[in-house]
């Protein structure tokens, strides 16, 4: 048996074990998947880049450092693995969708239809179609419609499209029910639902997409010429109502399953996604088309190693760290030095930024805040924290030369990363986070205080 076969029985047989055990209380089930998980890691370490294979290593050790100086090395580990398993099933589940969204074609006529939008009109309903894409196809939305942005020859012009397409694919996991960073808060804020944050969220959004316009417009834009016009095309009723289907049974689908069974969103996604992906395909295709994707998927598991070192690695840093430094040691120490609310939030959201700039992923500091800064400590409500972590999430990947985002882009445009990242991205990304931060202290103090 091949490696790459043992590697991708071994993640799907943990992403069955992890949904059953949380649907049913079956013997030994956690443990089962706990053991699988770390199997994974062990067959796929030496595959994953450098890079993160080495930052991935670092946290672990300092993680588990940490969890052994606090006395609680084994439960620290068991209980980063379980959870990681989460947002592995999350990965899995997203990638059954991206085939079926590629090829449909409901969504190619959408994607003609943005994509040969007149000048005036092509920014705006460049970034909300991504956005409203985004939100529920993740990173198959860029793969539609960046298109747009790299058939362009004008470099100014790639340059305003791919921070429309970049800015409206991230702002959108402010809110986003199918994003990790919607998954990973309400794993590390279990206090809050998803009904809680979805409405701040899509103010946010909608305000930092409104600004981007704005900076585009004031900043970056320039009168067309003749060589950078398209041919326009009708972005009509039906073409959006037809795309528009597809995406609200599976967005009603899975958030249905989630409010009846109280399963959490990616475990509901990892029920509904698969057998969505296969009828859809089917649907587009015969049964034979379903069979391929089945195949398909299955071979390409081993991929997701990349993420399920960073996450589980995040797990076991935050987990171990929390063993040193308690919640109530680090509340102490917040009031001898008083430190109020706004101060902490606004210290979280611009570290989280500087962070992803450095090459850091949202997700350490996210799981790190979610067990030693819980909202009760830092005295701000449990809604808040989550939207400020999620409000920066996104956009604080436009910066970070190592994010999905930005390396989907260096791809499409065979431009460098690091240009897109810190010189294409830093300015809007600079204004948004000092958005974000305004936004959640106004919210905290007109109906918080």
């Amino acid at each position: 048996m091949r490696r790459n076969t043992i590697s991708a029985s071994v993640y799907l047989a943990l992403v069955v074990v992890a949904i059953v055990s949380r649907v049913w209380q079956v013997p030994y089930g956690r443990d089962v998947g706990v053991a699988l998980t770390a199997s994974f890691l062990l067959l796929e370490i030496t595959r994953t880049p450098a890079l993160q294979r080495n930052v991935g290593l670092v946290l672990t050790i300092l993680g588990a450092i940490s969890a052994w100086y606090g006395d609680n090395l084994g439960p620290a580990l068991y209980d980063a693995l379980d959870r990681a398993q989460i947002f592995m099933v999350m990965f899995f589940a997203v990638m059954w969708l991206r085939d079926p969204a590629v090829a449909s074609p409901s969504l190619h006529d959408l994607r003609d239809a943005v994509v040969r939008q007149p000048p005036g009109r092509r920014y705006p309903i460049l970034w909300l179609s991504s956005h409203i894409l985004g939100a529920v196809l993740n990173l198959a939305s860029m793969s539609l419609l960046s298109v747009m942005a790299a058939e362009q020859r004008d470099n100014r012009l790639r340059r305003r499209l791919s921070i429309a397409l970049m800015l409206g694919f991230t702002t959108a996991s402010s809110w986003g029910p199918f994003y990790v960073s919607v998954a990973v808060i309400l794993t590390a804020i279990p206090s809050v639902s998803y009904a809680d944050i979805a409405p701040l969220g899509i103010l946010l959004s909608s305000i930092m997409l409104a600004v981007g316009w704005v900076y585009d417009r004031v900043f970056l834009w320039q009168a067309p010429t003749s060589g950078t016009q398209l041919p326009s095309s009708p972005l009509t009723l039906r073409t959006v109502g037809r795309a528009g289907l597809i995406l609200l049974l599976l967005a009603c689908s899975v958030l249905t399953t989630h409010q009846i069974t109280g399963l959490s969103i990616p475990i509901a996604l990892g029920v509904i996604g698969p057998p969505f992906a296969i009828i859809w395909t089917v649907l587009q295709s015969n049964i034979a088309g379903g069979r391929i994707l089945i195949g398909r998927i299955f071979q390409s598991a081993p991929d997701l190693r990349n993420e399920a070192v960073a996450f589980c690695a995040a797990s076991v840093f935050g987990f171990g760290v929390a063993q040193v430094l308690p919640p109530e040691r680090i509340a102490a120490h917040l009031s001898a030095w008083n430190l109020g609310g706004d101060a902490i939030v606004i210290a979280v959201i611009f570290g989280m930024a500087v962070a992803s700039a450095i090459g850091l992923h949202p997700v350490i500091l996210v799981i790190l805040i979610g067990e030693v800064l819980p909202p009760e400590v830092i005295g701000v409500p449990a809604p808040l924290l989550a939207i400020a972590l999620l409000g920066v999430w996104g956009i604080s990947t436009m910066v970070s030369p190592f994010s999905a985002t930005t390396l989907f882009m260096s791809r499409v445009l065979n431009v460098p990363s690091h240009i897109i990242a810190w010189r294409w991205s830093m300015p809007v990304v600079t204004i948004t986070t000092i958005l974000v931060a305004v936004y959640v202290v106004i919210l905290r103090h007109l109906f918080y205080s």
